[in-house]
């Protein structure tokens, strides 16, 4: 029987809480129920009470209950309740894990499942899922879903119920979708993508795929790519294709791509080949156009002056310059200086994407010559390998070599 660790807090949700597993149960699902309540304990069957949940991050629940309101109660219920659902998870005794509450539950609940690998079903009924301040906190980088409520979740009243029983189906059929297996021991690659790679991308997969090398892609937007790094840390792949790593390069200056300072912390730490490109380090995604009037980053970066590719209202890229390119790549050597397994970064020197390229609107050959000085003084060669090729990104002989040097990794 399919089996559902199901989160919530039963001090101030307890008849919701019986509802849904009554409901789910009716469905022909195992429920197992934790309780994360924080104010008080009630005796009402959960399999892991909040006094268990408490003592599992060794905390007497008393103390818990005396200090309400704060941080540090729900940062400890959290913790043990991730060591409750991590325990369960990797013994095979739940087949997914599921929630429902308000803001600080939905919070908690997301807290826990982040902690779960990629394809374990993660579901949560929320009330507050549409709060712009909170949303993309809730998600992360994992495949969580999270139904909107629309309603509080307070009661049982035909609107309450009817929204419970609905979640309850969620979970029933995704539970009985049949789980497939991802095999770490294979040959799944992870791959880092844009629109302005897009002609070697598909080039380097046409070349893989018949040889059973299977490629996973990922938009470098600053979002996909770092969900790749999560995955990556996860174990799921055998090696990575980082063909755009310029999330790292957004977030050192606070562009719309940005995926945080420890963008390829995970991939270098992980052991496994890993081949990069310097795609995306010759742009800064800057959109909207608007923003060109009074954002300080416009100013401060003094956007306006630069070469700039205007896509639409939306979509800006500004041209990165000599002086930028030396910091990312002084940045970019120092976190590929510390890899664990072996590292290859593929540089064509007529141009890092299709935008820089002779006769692209972000043609600067001086400033790409300036990243490649960069990596020639900062990389340790012990550790990773530069290629330089007379190319331009898009051309085939550039795929064909990435292609080449990545089942000559696999392999070796």
């Amino acid at each position: 029987m399919a089996t559902v660790l199901f989160m919530s807090s039963l001090d101030t949700r307890l008849q919701e809480t019986l509802y849904a597993r009554e409901c789910i149960e009716r469905l022909g699902c195992k429920v197992v129920l934790l309780d994360l309540s924080m104010g008080s304990y009630k005796e009402c069957g959960a399999d892991y009470s909040c006094v268990d949940v408490a003592r599992e991050a060794g905390v007497p629940f008393e103390q818990i209950s005396g200090r309400r309101g704060t941080s540090e109660n729900s940062e400890t219920m959290v913790r043990g309740a991730t060591q409750i659902a991590k325990r369960l998870s990797d013994q095979g005794t739940i087949d997914g894990i599921a929630g429902l509450g308000g803001a600080s539950n939905t919070s908690a609940f997301s807290n826990v499942m982040k902690t779960l690998t990629f394809g374990f079903p993660k579901l949560i009924l929320s009330s507050s899922a549409a709060m712009p301040a909170y949303a993309g906190s809730y998600y992360g980088y994992k495949d969580i879903a999270i139904f909107h409520s629309c309603l509080d979740i307070n009661g049982l009243n035909e609107f309450v119920k009817d929204v419970i029983r609905r979640f309850a189906g969620m979970i029933a059929g995704v539970l009985a979708v049949e789980k497939t297996k991802v095999s770490t021991g294979g040959q799944d690659v992870a791959l880092s993508e844009f629109q302005f790679v897009e002609a070697c991308a598909r080039s380097v997969i046409r070349i893989l795929e018949p040889r059973d090398v299977r490629v996973i892609p990922f938009h470098a937007q600053g979002v996909g790519d770092r969900i790749m790094d999560e995955m990556i840390g996860d174990g799921l792949f055998r090696a990575a294709l980082d063909l755009v790593p310029a999330g790292l390069s957004e977030a050192i200056f606070g562009g719309n791509r940005a995926a945080g300072p420890n963008r390829l912390d995970k991939e270098m730490a992980s052991g496994i080949p890993v081949i990069l490109t310097p795609s995306g380090f010759d742009l800064f995604s800057c959109g909207p156009y608007e923003r060109r009037f009074s954002d300080p980053v416009w100013k401060r970066m003094d956007l306006d002056k630069r070469k700039l590719y205007v896509q639409d209202s939306l979509r800006v890229q500004a041209r990165i310059g000599e002086d930028e390119m030396e910091v990312i790549g002084k940045i970019f050597s120092e976190k590929l200086n510390k890899a664990k397994g072996k590292v290859v970064v593929f540089v064509p020197l007529r141009g890092f994407s299709s935008l820089s390229v002779e006769g692209g609107p972000l043609f600067d050959p001086q400033s790409d010559h300036a990243l490649v000085e960069s990596l020639e003084k900062h990389l340790h060669r012990d550790v990773v390998q530069l290629v330089e090729m007379d190319c331009a990104y898009n051309d085939d002989l550039f795929a064909q070599a990435i292609a080449d040097r990545l089942l000559g990794m696999l392999n070796g």
